[in-house]
């Protein structure tokens, strides 16, 4: 699934979309440190200690139950009324329905039909695990790059004040701190550092691989065609506008709608060329 670093990336592309109100898009600059907090909170587990899906409200592999959004509702009724929420806290909302929605639709149309046990190519799966999170890298690296110093400024601001039922603000602060720090000028990322410490892979080689556009060609995009992750990063910021809409206009049950949830193996699958 996509990084902090992608998630953060990705709000100027939310606000320029032609689909979100100006008077939403002002509504959420407003409060904009608290929007940015909830574009990556979801992996606050990482801190936390929880499981991926007690933050993220779906499983993986996907199955056919409603978008994360309105699972995450139905746990946490009194979270379905922004107007009824301190204005923070319902920015922050706001980030955290984009993020759900960028990893769903991540897992639908991109891990499970290009990385998942049913693709075939590579040796195999533990291969494409690995590519998976080189992949996952090197967007990381050109998102990063988009990112200014501001950005970690803006998120260090965030002050969470119970704004989720399911993690305790100290374990929210401490992910908005571990993420705006490597924000900071002449800070290092410690992506590569982190995905080849849990893969328990040679860092230097995983780096190497990452600078080398000929071997990542070969390796990663003859089969997962950069075509198919715009056309995937279009989506998610489209159903990203949509959810959050609907969120402020307290439409709720419209989220049912959202095409976010694909169970596995429908968005299609790739076979050796």
């Amino acid at each position: 699934m996509p990084t902090p670093f992608t998630h953060l990336a990705t709000v100027p592309e939310l606000f320029a979309h032609p689909a979100l109100a100006p008077d939403l898009a002002a509504a959420l600059t407003a409060k904009l440190p608290a929007f940015l907090l909830g574009t990556i909170a979801p992996d606050v587990q990482t801190i936390s200690g929880q499981t991926r899906e007690a933050t993220h409200f779906f499983p993986v592999p996907l199955d056919p139950g409603p978008p994360a959004v309105l699972r995450l509702l139905a746990a946490h009724p009194a979270l379905a009324q922004p107007t009824a929420l301190p204005a923070p806290q319902a920015a922050f909302l706001a980030g955290y329905w984009a993020h759900l929605i960028f990893d769903e639709l991540w897992i639908a149309r991109v891990f499970t039909p290009y990385f998942g046990p049913d693709a075939a190519w590579g040796a195999d799966f533990r291969e494409r695990l690995y590519l998976h999170n080189i992949l996952r890298a090197a967007w990381d690296a050109a998102d990063l790059a988009r990112l200014t110093p501001l950005a970690g400024l803006t998120l260090a601001a965030a002050a969470p004040r119970g704004w989720l039922p399911f993690v305790e603000d100290q374990h929210l602060a401490a992910w908005r701190d571990w993420v705006a720090d490597q924000l900071r000028p002449g800070a290092a990322s410690r992506t590569v550092e982190v995905f080849t410490q849990r893969m328990r892979v040679d860092p230097a080689a995983f780096a190497a691989l990452l600078a080398d556009p000929a071997a990542l060609e070969r390796r990663l995009y003859a089969f997962v065609p950069p075509a198919v992750l715009a056309a995937y990063r279009a989506a998610a910021v489209t159903a990203s506008v949509r959810a959050i809409t609907l969120y402020a206009a307290g439409q709720i049950e419209a989220l049912e709608l959202l095409e976010t949830h694909t169970p596995a193996g429908k968005a299609g699958a790739i076979t050796k060329p």
